[in-house]
């Protein structure tokens, strides 16, 4: 249920739903995804205690994690995701080091120093992180001297493997870009490049979206995977936002590595 913009609902009985059934399932999943829509390191208390309660019941069941977040990770999430490093695989979001930038986008998000230290942090317990290069803005965060500063840190920090999905438009979308960027020149350069924009199945949500002309999509990824090489980082097209572009269905190879020696039987939670 979504209760609309600036408010966050928490349930107060999720660790008990979640052990009773994790103790009654006879197959237990092999992992779960937090989070798809919703960053569940949101900086309020009541948030990242659940998250942090639910991450270890699953743990402790023998469940993995993906986490994909644009947050701040607190400093007691470390010691938790050190122990249970084998059954965690961690995405971080980030597009860009320029903190006046990423103000204007992501005006709620952690910012790019609070994303890095999420990235040193975890490859100093053994976790390598994949980045995820998502939404890129046309003309904004998608240019050679943003991609390539970020690669530079990344790689610096141990980074080797990012995926790379363009800004889709929805009508809220497309709302909260004029209500955030209507008073600057990002918002007509943004814009212009989705004068050619087509209407696209998004097959990871069944649903329909405006993206960018797929030949401005295909040459601009074939050039920012270049980019990325240069620094020793893997750079593929995400096939859950890029279908007429990619077959890869769910973003990419390190989907779900960490625990391919779980039973094939097992499903997801």
């Amino acid at each position: 249920m979504y209760p609309g913009d600036g408010n966050v609902l928490v349930y107060g009985n999720m660790t008990e739903k979640l052990t009773r059934e994790l103790s009654t399932r006879k197959k237990l999943p092999a992992y779960v995804f937090f989070s798809p829509t919703c960053d569940v390191l949101q900086p309020i208390p009541q948030v990242l205690d659940m998250t942090y309660d639910l991450m270890r019941i699953l743990f402790e069941h023998g469940v993995g994690v993906n986490l994909l977040t644009k947050g701040r990770i607190p400093i007691k999430f470390f010691p938790l995701f050190h122990h249970y490093q084998e059954l965690l695989h961690v995405q971080i979001g980030i597009t860009t080091l320029n903190r006046d930038i990423q103000k204007r986008i992501e005006p709620y998000a952690s910012n790019p120093g609070e994303r890095m230290r999420n990235i040193e942090r975890l490859c100093k317990i053994g976790i390598v992180p994949e980045i995820k290069l998502d939404p890129l803005i046309p003309g904004v965060t998608d240019t050679e001297k943003n991609l390539t500063s970020l690669f530079k840190a990344l790689q610096e920090s141990g980074v080797n493997s990012a995926s790379i999905n363009y800004l889709f438009l929805r009508p809220q979308i497309k709302k909260n870009l004029y209500k955030a960027l209507g008073n600057t020149p990002f918002l007509t350069n943004i814009m212009e490049h989705y004068r050619h924009a087509k209407t696209l199945n998004l097959l990871a949500e069944k649903s329909h979206i405006t993206a960018l002309d797929v030949e401005y999509r295909r040459r601009a990824y074939e050039q920012i995977s270049g980019w990325a090489e240069a620094y020793g980082i893997y750079a593929y097209v995400c096939g859950c936002k890029n279908p007429d572009i990619t077959e890869e269905p769910l973003c990419g190879k390190n989907w779900g590595r960490h625990f391919e020696k779980r039973s094939s039987q097992m499903r997801l939670f």
